[in-house]
């Protein structure tokens, strides 16, 4: 049997490194991790939906208080796809709405959650989102858009 150089055992030990690297970081998350920094349900204190219109049209806001079972429905309805990291961009808007989701805790909107449509949403602290793939996409949207309509 050879012996292995140094260089491919250092080759090999880099490969590993850079394939833990990326599963670590593009695995499937849950809400909490895709909303980042410190995001808590139980911190949150209000959510407030901003829907506009892809065609045009008058713009609809809802505010969902913590307390209501609303809220309660719309957190699970986030909460259930995980989330895959990724770096590819979609601007298409295949929704009716582009929907703009921002969660409050008492000192700040400190989180928002947005998408049109597609797999692609954009989720993180409200200066820093970053994009995500939601599994089921497109239909997962069309789900929670549908929910949010039924609340006006």
């Amino acid at each position: 049997m050879k012996k292995m150089k140094p260089e491919g055992a250092v080759g090999l030990l880099l490969m590993a490194v850079v394939v833990v690297l990326a599963v670590a970081f593009l695995r499937p998350k849950g809400l909490d991790a895709a909303l980042g920094d410190g995001f808590s349900p139980e911190e949150v204190t209000a959510v407030s939906a901003t829907l506009s219109p892809a065609a045009g049209g008058e713009e609809i806001t809802l505010d969902i208080p913590a307390g209501e079972e609303v809220f309660g429905q719309l957190l699970a309805l986030l909460q259930e796809p995980s989330y895959s990291r990724t770096f590819t961009k979609d601007d298409q808007i295949s929704l009716e709405y582009v929907v703009y989701l921002s969660f409050a805790t008492e000192e700040t909107r400190a989180w928002s959650y947005q998408f049109q449509g597609g797999k692609l949403i954009q989720a993180g602290p409200a200066d820093q989102t970053k994009t995500y793939q939601i599994s089921g996409g497109q239909a997962t949207q069309e789900r929670i858009l549908d929910f949010l309509l039924a609340q006006r």
